[in-house]
């Protein structure tokens, strides 16, 4: 948000907000090119960034080298990544799986445990003794950590740090980022888990240098992200992003939220193995993993093959709709369910192209960013993302403080 004529601090804090996100994008350059880039005076470039080099959130890497007419040699800039930290929390219906991050989200110390209750002070208080546990494998001074991100499937008003709906939790209107704040004495940012994997695009993968994504989550579910104008649209109350739940069938397929005729319950890892097991019940005890699915489908299995395909179809049926929609410059799948390989992806890619109207999807880069198997800390670090996002959302660390939203 541009700040308001007259207010000099707001106005401070957005050059501050500008400064951070040039060098987050770029990486290392110069107070010169700061000055071309930015449109700040050089005396603003010195002031603002001599604070940031003091609050450890910028450091003087590297020395350039002189131009050709010589004179001094232009010192870097960049972010001081290593001087503090984040911690992201994934929390699943039995599990709950964390890391500790630097600034630039690289994972320092990772740890997952088993979720005995869903009352949220009992979660609360795992939540904490997991921090001190991180604290200890990654020998760092808990003083540096700016903050906690918690993803979790539902809908979550993020700017409350509410959750309205958590079904597989039971949880409704749950003050959660209030009620880990409180027990841990640090800044809790909580959202949707696609949300916090679209931040994590959005700091420093596929959408670092794109200002209108969308994310898509695909495995046990299917969800979607939407970054536009730059920033994550998550909608009245968090909800904004939950196609996998549109009907697409009346009284079709049972979906895991219990409706009926859902996206999701056609598409996804749960409901492709549902359907093999449908056409071939004397497969249902030998084919009890999607990695099976997938390798009797490379094996030439036509009913294996036809199930990929046809889904994966139908899902790029349906994004192209979002295409459509939201005119993005990307989409990244992620997600345990990027495993499901070319008998899935290509009629997806295709039906994305077939359907999409008059050439929206003309150039349309599709990623698909494969997940290693059994790697929880995808889906943690990019809870770590929403903590770290507030630095360069913000321009400052304002530790014990859970702030909502830039001036």
């Amino acid at each position: 948000m541009t700040p308001l004529k007259g207010d000099p601090s707001a106005l401070r804090a957005h050059n501050r907000r500008v400064i951070l996100n040039h060098l987050r994008r770029l990486g290392p350059i110069s107070r010169t090119q700061l000055v071309e880039l930015t449109g700040l005076s050089s005396a603003s470039i010195t002031s603002i960034t001599a604070d940031l080099i003091q609050e450890r959130l910028l450091t003087e890497r590297s020395i350039g080298e002189a131009g050709i007419s010589g004179g001094r040699r232009p010192i870097y800039l960049d972010i001081d990544y290593t001087a503090h930290y984040a911690i992201g929390f994934k929390l699943r219906e039995h599990r709950i799986e964390a890391v500790l991050t630097d600034l630039s989200t690289q994972i320092l110390a990772h740890h997952t445990d088993t979720l005995d209750s869903h009352d949220p002070h009992h979660v609360t208080s795992h939540i904490h003794r997991v921090c001190k546990t991180l604290y200890r494998r990654a020998r760092i001074n808990p003083e540096g950590v700016i903050g906690i991100g918690i993803g979790l499937v539902g809908v979550i008003d993020a700017l409350k740090g509410t959750v309205v709906n958590a079904p597989l939790l039971g949880w409704r209107d749950v003050p959660l980022s209030q009620l880990v704040q409180r027990r841990t004495g640090l800044p809790t940012h909580i959202d949707n888990d696609v949300n916090s994997l679209a931040a994590a695009e959005r700091l420093f993968g596929h959408g670092k240098h794109t200002n209108h994504f969308l994310t898509i989550a695909l495995g046990r579910g299917l969800g979607s992200a939407l970054v536009l104008n730059g920033d994550l649209h998550r909608g009245r109350q968090g909800g904004a992003g939950e196609f996998g739940h549109n009907i697409i069938t009346p009284n079709g397929r049972r979906c895991s939220c219990g409706r009926h005729g859902c996206l999701e319950a056609y598409t996804a890892e749960p409901a492709l193995l549902a359907q093999l097991h449908e056409r071939h019940p004397d497969l249902t005890e030998r084919i009890t993993t999607i990695d099976a699915l997938v390798t009797l489908a490379d094996q030439g299995h036509a009913s294996a093959t036809d199930v990929l395909s046809t889904a994966g179809r139908l899902l790029g049926t349906h994004l192209s709709y979002l295409v459509n929609t939201l005119n993005p410059e990307l989409i990244i799948i992620a997600g345990e369910g990027t495993r499901l390989g070319p008998h899935y992806f290509e009629p997806l890619r295709d039906a994305i192209h077939t359907n999409a109207f008059d050439g929206l999807a003309h150039d349309l880069p599709l990623i698909i960013d494969t997940w290693p198997n059994d790697d929880f800390t995808l889906w943690a670090r990019g809870a770590a993302s929403l903590a770290v996002q507030c630095a360069f959302d913000f321009g400052t660390l304002l530790k014990g403080t859970n702030l909502t939203h830039p001036s």
